[in-house]
Formats: structure tokens, sequence, C-alpha cells
């Protein structure tokens, strides 16, 4: 949601099929799903669509004998509460919600990189506000005034409110009094059709919350609504494919192997360490080749080389090296014959001045290879990958995309590669079907690799995510990976 992001024409989806749920903890299950006419209970919309279906779709949806199965709403485990969540053009993913007594249903994205949580008012006559659904308190006989002042900008827009209090529903738990913001005005990128869902549910850490409002999940814990205070996210790839986000536990049938724990560095985002990125199997971090001010010359089957192609490469970065070292020379005898006496930079390199400190020493040249210090953020609310313009130029010359628009063929997509980032000291495969988004309509490829010029940390959006089960754990601060094992399909 940070970014703009492209949307195709709108399907109407009209089921999912499920699987067993075997979690830890309290899980409540809530795959998301889309309002369907914005003037009628989403609910109630929902069912008269999925009346359509045949009287055998229990067996059509390939469901195991066991599973819980409702023909009247084809709700599948429906003791958990679930609603479905739904995969827009692979760009981001939304579910319902319900606010107040008696409840006023709205459609929400889950975003992991923000806190709070706000919906449209019935005050906001922005156009954004008028497409989608609005709350009225005024309606609700839990609602309270808190009557702070809201305001919170996005990387792609900006809403503006008021605080208020009332009953908030999801995925079968309810949490009373929570405090979330009422919008009286919101930027055009939350229109239709860019923007699809109504408001934002925030599932970052509290001290990232706007106003000092409690998250919900926050509250969640806080009230043990949730046996765990972890959540995970099972993203779909397809535009209407169905994934799933679990409240207070994790799913173990939704991934393969282990899952690869890492600590978060900074309890505001999910924010962990970021040691590199390769390509295939490239012997060179692409984090540290793009600090170099000629990796533009350097020619590119080298940039990608593998360690069986060392003898190349290091030709290449042999004449580099004496040729900085000629210039270093020339540059120091310049100095020489204007009277400074400096040593030559080789020179300081084997002997550096005896009362140097530890500092001056390490901002002494030196010919580290080291991966500069990083981070990246995991943010289920952007759609694609986030990271220093010069890095990201040099993927973009590697896969062939435009670094400026993401544009690129469509002609070539076999051949490319998967990246591998290292997070936590652990590396994650990204493949192209991932970091290239297709257009089905337009025909058209482009880049998932966006430059960001004021971010001080990567940000790993839906195109990363969606490869991996992502488990948060508020608690213990860390965040778990593991390959995902999707097997949920769309219709």
């Amino acid at each position: 949601m940070k970014r703009s992001v492209i949307i195709a024409p709108l399907a109407l989806l009209l089921a999912s099929p499920m699987y067993h749920v075997q979690a830890f903890g309290k899980a409540v299950s809530i795959p998301l799903q889309r309002s369907f006419n914005r003037n009628n209970n989403i609910l109630t919309t929902r069912r008269q669509a999925r009346a359509r279906l045949s009287q055998n779709s229990k067996q059509m949806m390939q469901l195991a004998p066991d599973v819980d199965f409702d023909e009247d709403t084809h709700d599948v485990e429906p003791d958990f509460g679930q609603v479905r969540l739904t995969d827009a053009t692979d760009t981001y993913y939304y579910g319902v919600i319900s606010v107040g007594t008696p409840s006023q249903n709205f459609t929400v994205t889950f975003d992991t990189g923000s806190a709070n949580m706000w919906i449209p008012g019935v005050r906001c006559t922005s156009k954004a506000c008028l497409q989608h659904n609005r709350y009225d308190h005024e309606l609700s006989s839990t609602y309270q005034p808190l009557n702070g002042q809201f305001a919170i900008q996005y990387g792609t827009g900006e809403v503006r409110g008021f605080t208020s209090q009332d009953t908030v529903r999801v995925g079968g738990i309810t949490i009373k009094d929570q405090p979330f913001a009422e919008t009286i005005s919101e930027d055009e990128v939350f229109e239709l059709p860019d923007t699809e869902f109504d408001g934002l549910f925030g599932l970052a850490f509290k001290s990232l919350a706007s106003g000092g409002l409690v998250p919900p999940m926050s509250k969640m814990i806080e009230e043990a609504l949730v046996d765990e205070p972890v959540f995970a996210f099972a993203l779909s790839q397809g535009h209407r494919s169905f994934g799933e986000l679990l409240l207070g536990g994790y799913n173990e049938l939704h991934y393969k192997g282990d899952l690869r724990w890492m600590r978060v560095i900074r309890s505001k985002y999910w924010q962990v360490s970021m040691e590199g990125i390769w390509y295939g199997d490239g012997k060179f971090n692409l984090l540290s080749l793009s600090k170099d001010q000629d990796v533009s010359k350097m020619p590119l089957d080298l940039i990608v080389a593998s360690e069986t192609d060392a003898i190349p490469t290091d030709i290449w970065h042999q004449e580099k090296a004496d040729e900085a070292k000629e210039k270093a020379r020339i540059k120091a005898r310049k100095k020489a014959k204007e009277g400074d006496y400096d040593m030559d930079l080789d020179e300081k390199r084997r002997h550096p001045p005896k009362d140097a400190s530890p500092k001056i020493k390490k901002l002494l040249p030196t010919q580290s290879n080291d991966a500069p210090e990083t981070s990246a953020i995991m943010d289920t609310g952007t759609s694609f990958l986030l990271g220093d313009p010069n890095s990201i130029k040099l993927i973009s010359r590697i896969i062939g995309a435009d670094f400026r628009t993401g544009d690129m063929s469509c002609a070539h997509l076999s051949d490319l590669k998967s990246f591998w980032i290292s997070l936590g000291g652990f590396k994650f495969e990204i493949a192209p079907e991932h970091y290239v988004y297709r257009d089905p309509v337009k025909k058209t490829c482009s880049s998932a690799w966006v430059p960001s010029y004021d971010s001080p940390f990567w940000v790993l959006g839906d195109s990363f995510l969606r490869a991996y089960y992502a488990v948060f754990d508020m608690k213990e601060k860390k965040v778990g990976l593991a390959p995902i094992n999707m097997p949920l399909r769309h219709f």
C-alpha cells in the first residue's frame, strides 16, 4: 500500500477450497475476501453469490471427508470464524472485519508495516470514502468517542481523521473497546479501482502506532484473547486466489521443512538484519558490489559469475586494482610537488600512523568486500521489493529491466535465475515468478525491484513474502520463514 499498484479488471470469485487446520495455540484463521457490493452487507452478498454453486460443492472443492463444511455459506471450518483472504492481482491482500454493535462490515488490508487501524468515517466526503463502506458511530451502541486527531502519511498517500473506540470483530475474536481512527479525508490513491479495500489493520509493534493508539493485535495479547502472541501469513499467488492469516498461532500444514527464525533488531517494524543479495550461484554480494563506483563498467557476465568463473573475474579485478594503485601514486606525487608530503595510500594501508585512533583506522582505505551494514522489514502492506537505488540499478541491469519504470521484456523470463537474500544469517530464495510481475491483461512484464530514495532500510513486500510462510512472534520479537506449502485454490 505504500506504493501505487497495478490492478486489472476484477472478476467475481465465489469459493475456495480450505483444508483442516493444525495450529499451535489458539489459532483463528482469516483468509481474506472481497466486498462484492458496496451498497449491501458484505456477508449477505457473499452468501447470495455462493448460492449459485451446485449442490455437490464439497466434492467439487475436493475437501477431505473430515473437514467441516457449511452448505449454506460454503464456509470451511466455520467454528474458526473464517473469512476469506483475497489476492488482488498479486499486489495486495485484504479481508473482512466488523466494527460496532450491530456489526458494520469493512474490508481491510492486514499490514505488518504499520500499527494503526483506520476505516472510512461517515463524515468523510472524499471520493475514496464515498466509493467504500463508511462507519457510522451513531448506529453503534458500543461506540465511545476518544476525540483525538489522527493523520498518517504512507508512501503513496495520506489519511486524516479522528479517534474513536468500539467493538471490533476479526476472525471470530471480539475485541471490546478497541481504539481506531475514523477518516474524514483520504487521498486519491485510495480510490477505486486502485484500492478495493476500505481501511487498514496494522500489525506492527505498539511503538510505531500514531496517537498512542493500542494496535488490535497488541490488545488481543494484553487481554488474553489469543493463547500465543503470534500471527502468521500464508499469501497466495494468482489473482482472486485465497490466502490465510492466523491470529494466535501458526499452521504447520502451510510450510515445508523448518521455520528459520530471525531476531527483530528494533521492535517497531518487523525489522531484521540483511547481509546481502546474490544472483543465481554468483560469487558476488550485490549489496557490496553496488558500492563500487566502477560497477557500471564491469562486464555483466563477470557480475553474475559463479565460483567456477573465478579466473576471468580475478583478472578483471586485478586490472582495476592496478589502475587504482596507479591513480593513487599519481595523486601522491602531485601532492608531494605541492608541498604535501603525505604517504602513498598503499603505505598507509601497510603502516597506519601509530597515534591513529580505532575510528581513524577504520576510515583508512581498505580492500574489504564485506556487505554494508543494512536491514530489511517484512511488510505485507507493500507490493514490491524496495531498496537502495544503487543496488536496484545493478539488479535491474542483471535482469534486463528499466531502472526507472521497471518495464522489461517477457520474452526471456525462462533465462532468469533466482536471487538469494541473506536475512538474519539465512539465505532465502526469490524466484523470477515472484520478482517479475506479469500483467495478464496487457501481456506486459515489470520488475518488482523498486528504488527507494528515503528509506533507511530495505522493504520486503508481498513479492518476497508470498514465497514463504511467515510467522511473527510479538513476545519473543522474532520472525520465522519457511517455504510456503499452499494447497488453496481459486475459482
